[in-house]
């Protein structure tokens, strides 16, 4: 007999309560080879109910943390880009202005635009790493989902 397995967390004994309960409503009732298909799905469907509505739980509580890494990671991206051009307008000009006196105006556009190219880069590239470093898959849900597949599974070929 396969048995249903929860880790500690958001379910805690209450979970794991239902479930022993589940099994012995299972135990107790008629053999698996007198039982209609009609019972089983009777017997099985308030369980399966509860165990979708806390894997779900599981889901959301697991993914939280990526999904606020990720918004802060968006918000550094978002800073950057309101910072560039911001940046751009006015350093270019001010630099533009000042290596003009030295060298032709061109020369001066050209090494002004090539110093915020670099500057925007690095910041792009820094919200670009957070981005990538982050595992969105929830590893604890999709475990929990196989065990109870599996448990589900041995419940009705009884």
């Amino acid at each position: 007999m396969t048995t249903l397995q929860y880790e500690e967390g958001s379910a805690g004994m209450e979970g794991r309560e239902r479930v022993a309960e589940f099994g012995r409503e299972l135990r107790e009732g008629p053999e698996p080879s007198e039982r209609s298909i009609k019972e089983i799905v009777d017997v099985l469907r308030p369980q399966v109910q509860e165990l979708v509505a806390k894997q779900t739980e599981l889901a959301r509580t697991e993914l939280a943390p990526v999904a606020k890494r990720a918004g802060l990671a968006t918000g550094l991206l978002a800073a950057a880009a309101v910072f560039m051009l911001v940046f751009l307008i006015f350093l270019s000009l001010t630099g533009v202005y000042l290596l003009a006196v030295f060298l032709p105006q061109w020369v001066a556009a050209l090494i002004v635009s090539g110093i915020l190219l670099i500057v925007g880069g690095i910041l792009a590239g820094a919200g670009a790493s957070i981005l990538r470093k982050l595992d969105p898959k929830p590893h604890r849900t999709i475990r929990t989902l196989q065990q109870n597949v599996n448990w589900l599974k041995g419940q009705i070929s009884r």
